[in-house]
């Protein structure tokens, strides 16, 4: 007779796929100093190409796209997975 063998059952998933898996505190946080990131860096850069005031303004451009694409794939988001 063939032995039969023990086997644990696979242990459940905690939590739900379309649950998070970061904070929105925390994505906050990583988008803000991002932007930060690429603001001085863009600053850093176009004053000394362009100037100051231009380089400012672009590190302005930059800093607030990444605020744009951010908050536009929360919408998206959002309204994709409405119920």
């Amino acid at each position: 007779m063939a032995k039969k063998t023990k086997t644990k059952p696979k242990p459940k998933r905690e939590g739900n796929v379309n649950d998070p898996w970061i904070s929105m505190r925390s994505g906050l946080k990583v988008i803000a100093f991002a932007s930060i990131v690429v603001f001085i860096l863009t600053v850093w850069q176009g004053a000394q190409t362009v100037g100051w005031l231009k380089g400012i303004l672009w590190g302005l451009v930059f800093g607030g796209s990444i605020w744009l694409i951010f908050f536009g794939a929360l919408k998206l988001n959002q309204w994709i997975r409405r119920k």
